[in-house]
């Protein structure tokens, strides 16, 4: 008899299969509480990198919701945040530190800090009060990670919701949730949610794995003689600076959905269309064809990660060597294949890629981050119109960013720079070629239509 187990129990159990005792675990830890015990390696970056940081808000996230059209509840949307803060336990979540061990403690009871203001002036007055919030150091000790605030604008139709909030505990995915539970119809039930501990134990089960170690073996792979980083203004400290300027970037509608239709032309997505481009312009930055990206993936693959707040988010390796016969037909191919072969092996936490290439102050895994956002969807909370913005905190997390957000008219972002690392006057010779190229990708998607239509 199984120690502990009743002797008609401990029978039954003999009697599975081992197929059904692995379903059997698996809907038993699926139903079991899981407390999060010990941070993930994302976490464990993050909280590193927030003490190497000298306060600056590198790894926090800074957004300023607009709702205009029709005045708006304050007193309801302040008891939505609260709400939704009770129902996450990451949220409800700081991290202490005893003998050199980083552990999470989950609260009963943390609600986020919110504040009641006025911003009569309009945008700029928002993003300056969301910046001095962001600005202003997190205890990860003692918490609240969530800072809110509301401000009534310039108008009775014009609201101002203000987020701030540590990497630690939310993403990028799980801003979109909270937006979803501030715009939830009152006669709708709230969706069922997970706790985060759960997605922590699932990602470490499968990193220790047999998917966790063909994943490692993986990316050993694609990452074996990558290439050095590219050159610099100034020489490479032991760790980035943190203080951050951005080149804008703009593009008409007409080169936007031409780079869509070369992609489209090569049974790609757009994003591999817009990484071609972040391809060529790095390549010749750098002066070599051999470029390796940082890409992001939300990570909700899992069961009901898709209702999980924290922080998922997974660094994706992207290694792109070989254009082939230099046509952008050829570089948006191999862009797709390669981000195809990575995504098989997405959920592998990218802190965990062991690769010979470490230099000071640079991420092990790329030299410049790739970040392109699908189209925003329209959105409307409780009959206002929802407009959301990034506000510039004066930061660089890494030493290149280059940020692609995609809409009907056209398309947007910047290229973020580590200022101790570069001038101005480099990135923005940078951002010049990206559009050129833009155009060109363009350009060649529409002669490739015409020579079709002939």
């Amino acid at each position: 008899m199984t120690a502990g187990v009743p002797a008609e129990l401990a029978a039954r159990l003999s009697a599975l299969t081992p197929e059904q005792l692995g379903l059997l675990r698996a809907r038993l830890r699926e139903q079991a509480p899981r407390a999060q015990v010990r941070l993930t390696p994302g976490q464990e970056r993050l909280w590193r990198a927030h003490h190497t940081a000298a306060g600056r808000p590198v790894d926090v996230v800074c957004q300023a919701v607009r709702l205009t059209g029709t005045p708006v509840d304050l007193d309801l949307l302040a008891d939505r945040v609260q709400g939704f803060v009770r129902a996450h336990d990451a949220l409800r979540t700081t991290f202490r530190e005893h003998d050199g061990v980083v552990r999470p403690v989950v609260h009963e009871d943390l609600p986020a800090r919110l504040v009641r203001t006025r911003c009569p002036a309009g945008p700029e007055q928002a993003h300056a009060l969301a910046r001095e919030m962001a600005h202003e150091p997190f205890d990860l000790a003692e918490g609240p990670l969530l800072r809110v605030a509301l401000a009534e604008g310039a108008a009775a139709e014009e609201v101002w919701l203000l987020v701030v909030v540590h990497n630690l505990v939310f993403d990028a995915w799980s801003f979109e949730l909270l937006l979803d539970e501030l715009a939830r119809d009152p006669a709708v039930p709230a969706p069922a949610t997970r706790p985060f501990g759960r997605f922590a134990l699932d990602q470490a089960e499968s990193a220790s794995g047999p998917q966790g170690r063909a994943a490692a073996r993986f990316w050993a792979d694609e990452l074996a003689d990558a290439p050095p980083p590219p050159a610099t203004d100034r020489p490479r400290g032991q760790a980035p600076s943190g203080t951050g300027g951005r080149v804008d970037l703009t593009l008409p509608g007409a080169v936007a959905q031409g780079i869509t239709d070369a992609a489209r032309g090569s049974a790609a997505t757009a994003y591999a269309g817009w990484a071609a481009v972040a391809w060529a312009a790095l390549a010749e930055f750098s002066g070599r064809p051999d470029v390796l990206l940082g890409t992001f993936t939300a990570n909700r693959d899992g069961p009901n990660a898709q209702q999980t707040v924290g922080y998922l988010l997974n660094v994706l390796p992207l290694r792109l060597r070989d254009p082939g016969d230099g046509t952008w037909a050829a570089r948006i191919r191999a862009t797709h294949a390669a981000s195809k072969r990575g995504l098989w092996h997405a959920s592998y936490p990218g802190e965990l890629i062991t690769t010979e290439r470490r230099l000071p102050g640079l991420h092990p895994l790329f030299d410049v981050a790739f970040v392109f956002d699908s189209p925003a969807v329209a959105r409307t909370a409780h009959g206002a119109v929802v407009a959301t913005y990034d506000v510039d905190k004066g930061v660089a997390r890494y030493g290149l960013t280059i940020v692609v957000h995609p809409a009907p008219e056209g398309a947007s972002g910047w290229i973020e720079y580590d200022t101790a690392l570069y001038d101005r006057s480099t990135v923005a010779r940078l951002a010049e070629r990206f559009t050129a190229l833009a155009a060109q990708a363009s350009g060649a998607a529409g002669r490739a239509s015409r020579e079709a239509d002939r």
